[in-house]
């Protein structure tokens, strides 16, 4: 005669099996999601300021560059204009070679020295006085040994002071109503060079 088996004993087979699957689904870590490491609040506005300043520090870089680039193109243009003022001047002047001294004459067809400055430097643009004494205090004062094209060289040929004016042409010659004319002469030549008072710098730019 088979055996029986008996029910509770089939049962319970599932019963062990769920029980077994229950244990084991216990025994299963839940998974875990790891998110990107944060940075705290701080370290976050700190980078923010630093990225800030670098900017900041970029554009006042840009800025100083643009303003020195400026200031260096309207320093060239102000020389520029102050060359094309000495060598109108100079022009003038050198156009008339030959005129006659005349005291108290201010051109265009007889000079004396100051009225010859006064009247080329008036073609530049420059007002000057009348007398070269009072020409002697105008513009800027000048060193002998910088002397340029355009500035005014004092000499004084007749008694002490600025009694003689020109127009430099260059370091070592100007052009002057002398009593003999219109016409160049050195600077520093055995007469002029002991007569030599001073120079200034009228020719300037505006």
């Amino acid at each position: 005669m088979p055996r029986r088996i008996r029910r509770w004993s089939v049962l319970a087979v599932p019963a062990v099996t769920v029980c077994a699957a229950g244990a084991w689904a216990a025994t299963v870590p839940n998974p875990v999601v790891v998110a990107p490491e944060a940075k705290p609040p701080h370290a976050a506005a700190a980078a923010r300021a630093g990225a800030e300043a670098r900017t900041a520090a970029v554009r006042w870089a840009g800025r100083r560059a643009a303003h020195r680039h400026a200031r260096l193109a309207a320093r060239t243009t102000r020389r520029e204009a102050a060359r094309r003022r000495a060598q109108t001047a100079i022009r003038a002047a050198t156009s008339r070679a030959g005129r006659p001294y005349s005291m108290g004459a201010t051109g265009p067809h007889a000079f004396d020295c100051s009225g010859l400055t006064q009247w080329s430097m008036r073609r530049a643009g420059v007002e000057l006085p009348r007398t070269s004494f009072a020409q002697a205090g105008t513009g800027m004062p000048v060193r002998r040994s910088r002397i340029r094209a355009g500035d005014l060289v004092f000499f004084s040929t007749a008694g002490a002071g600025a009694s003689h004016v020109g127009i430099a042409t260059s370091r070592s010659s100007v052009v002057s109503a002398t009593s003999h004319g219109v016409m160049r002469h050195a600077i520093d030549d055995a007469y002029w060079g002991s007569h030599y008072v001073a120079a200034r710098r009228v020719a300037t730019a505006r």
